[in-house]
């Protein structure tokens, strides 16, 4: 693992999250996307080489909207960049690690993603996360 790529943080409404966010860091989101296939709307703010991401649920199903109803608001996972996906996932799955995804999907922000099980990690929800080359 490089380096922690982004912090989750789950919202209720992304717009007024967005404006709480633009003034803690003096600038607005670099980046504000859907990923409909998680049921989500994601915003990225950067500070420094730092990044967060807001998600807020689209879909009353979805793992944000069971996270909110379950916990409220707040971080939601800590992601960590990676160099290469496929084998990070076989050399955590060789250590004991339960990987929720079987292959990489397409995430938000331009990367391919997995999950580790929170009960692995104490209780955080882990992301590991590629730079999709074009």
């Amino acid at each position: 693992m490089k380096k922690i790529e982004h912090i989750g943080i789950a919202v209720k409404d992304l717009e007024k999250s967005n404006q709480v966010y633009a003034a803690l860091f003096g600038k607005e989101a670099y980046k504000i996307e859907e990923v409909e296939s998680e049921g989500v709307r994601t915003s990225f703010f950067e500070s420094g080489p730092n990044k967060i991401e807001l998600l807020e649920a689209t879909k009353e199903d979805s793992p944000i909207a069971k996270f909110i109803a379950k916990r409220g608001e707040g971080i939601h996972h800590i992601a960590f960049a990676v160099d290469n996906i496929y084998s990070e996932m076989e050399r955590l799955k060789e250590d004991g690690f339960k990987v929720l995804n079987e292959k990489p999907k397409k995430g938000a922000d331009n990367k391919l993603v997995v999950f580790l099980h929170p009960k692995d990690t104490h209780g955080v929800l882990v992301e590991l996360c590629q730079e999709i080359e074009e």
